[in-house]
């Protein structure tokens, strides 16, 4: 059994939507070790086909029958946007050979006793917050959504104190990453922006609610069946320190930026 290297070092999302070319390499039959920060190895505690190494695997390559560089690192992140592809399209066009799986869901195979959490049966379970998206999500109008879609009581799944106008429903926070799968696949209803949650809900579930995110032409949206969209008014939209960094980076640098926005700024 020859020994394969996957390279995706941070951003949990990105992480879990690399997972099918972990278990399609696996079910070739090699032995599959994933290069990320240690925050992250704990996700794997809930899949069988692979295992979390840490970065010093970089420095060992040459241990590897076949090394796989998945990552959209900073100095790629213009050219992934100009490409206009999916996120999925982009990254595993990679690696030719990676493409029957592109369009595969995470699997994730051992799923967490969440009892230690005693939710109701049946919970409905939100996660309003992420650090990545274009356009921040509006939180009073994520509330309104939720409530529509279920009168509850909410549970929000959250990694921070929640701030006071999320409090409309009781945190959740997951003990460890490899808990949120059996969070996400137990709750009776379930709404997300595009963010971790979201990709990880594409592997357990048959149906939740997912806002979509406007800006890049929906370049960064995850697509799954069974996904209901919700789509937030533009004029809503706000930006985040990280979206402006890159887009005054951007416009700076002479590239175009009238895709940047899911509304004129």
């Amino acid at each position: 059994m020859s020994r394969v290297l996957i390279v995706y070092r941070q951003r949990l999302g990105d992480i879990v939507g690399c997972l099918p070319a972990a278990r399609y390499l696996w079910q070739q039959g090699h032995q599959i070790d994933f290069c990320c920060f240690p925050q992250y190895h704990s996700i794997f505690k809930a899949v069988s086909y692979c295992q979390p190494v840490g970065v010093e695997a970089l420095q060992q390559q040459k241990d590897y029958s076949r090394v796989y560089h998945l990552e959209i690192t900073r100095s790629e992140y213009d050219t992934y946007r100009a490409s206009g592809r999916r996120w999925r399209d982009y990254v595993y066009a990679k690696h030719p050979d990676l493409q029957p799986a592109h369009q595969d869901l995470p699997h994730f195979d051992h799923l967490a006793d969440i009892g230690v959490y005693q939710l109701p049966k049946g919970y409905a379970l939100a996660a309003p917050m992420g650090i990545s998206q274009v356009p921040s999500v509006d939180q009073d109008w994520f509330r309104d959504q939720c409530l529509a879609i279920n009168p509850g009581p909410w549970h929000i799944l959250t990694d921070r104190p929640l701030p006071l106008r999320s409090r409309w429903g009781t945190a959740v926070q997951a003990k460890s990453l490899d808990h949120l799968p059996a969070l996400i696949a137990h709750a009776g209803t379930f709404v997300t922006i595009n963010s971790s949650p979201n990709i990880i809900a594409a592997g357990v579930r048959q149906s939740w609610h997912l806002v979509y995110e406007a800006g890049f032409g929906g370049q960064s949206n995850y697509e799954a069946s069974g996904q209901t969209i919700l789509h937030q008014p533009p004029e809503l939209a706000r930006y985040s320190w990280r979206f402006w960094v890159h887009y005054w980076r951007r416009r700076l640098s002479g590239l175009d930026t009238t895709n940047d926005f899911g509304k004129s700024p």
